[in-house]
């Protein structure tokens, strides 16, 4: 979700979101606010607020990588493991990739993601990141990031989470 603030004619500020799994398993907008996403106090006044309104028991947040959010996020649900979402993970990862591979890295990229066992995640992973590391070595800084992303997953999908939370802008 982004949704962009428009003022005379140009974008002045853009929604702040967080959106939930409740107790009962239902998608539930738990707040939104607009400010900077990249202020980090904008971001520490939107988590405050939601913690203040009685969220509580956070297991995991799906945010962007933005460093307010993520600073705001370890100050007030401590414990609460990160997750990065993938879809602005992958365009990071595409922005690196020389044109001419791009739709080969896309492809591995995303088999590694939607694998259903982490065992074979693993093993694509590996597979991935050697064929990046010749053909794409800046991608490979990023696709770093993808095997503590599928360690996460794969940890949420075995366990019973009382409350997911994602955070976006």
């Amino acid at each position: 979700m982004y949704l962009k603030v428009r003022e005379d004619g140009g974008v002045r500020a853009t929604s702040m979101i967080a959106v939930g799994i409740n107790a009962d398993g239902y998608r539930e907008l738990f707040g939104m606010t607009v400010g900077n996403p990249e202020s980090e106090s904008s971001w520490s006044k939107f988590v405050s607020k939601l913690k203040d309104r009685g969220l509580h028991g956070v297991d995991v947040i799906t945010s962007y990588d933005h460093r307010g959010l993520v600073r705001a996020i370890r100050q007030y649900f401590q414990g609460a493991r990160g997750q990065r979402c993938q879809t602005p993970f992958m365009k990071n990862i595409l922005d690196t990739t020389p044109n001419s591979l791009k739709d080969e890295v896309h492809s591995h990229v995303q088999a590694t993601l939607e694998t259903p066992d982490e065992q074979t995640a693993r093993v694509l992973l590996s597979r991935t990141a050697s064929f990046c590391e010749d053909t794409a070595p800046k991608s490979m800084n990023i696709l770093e990031g993808v095997s503590m992303m599928l360690q996460q997953c794969f940890h949420f999908l075995r366990n019973i989470v009382r409350d997911c939370v994602l955070l976006t802008a």
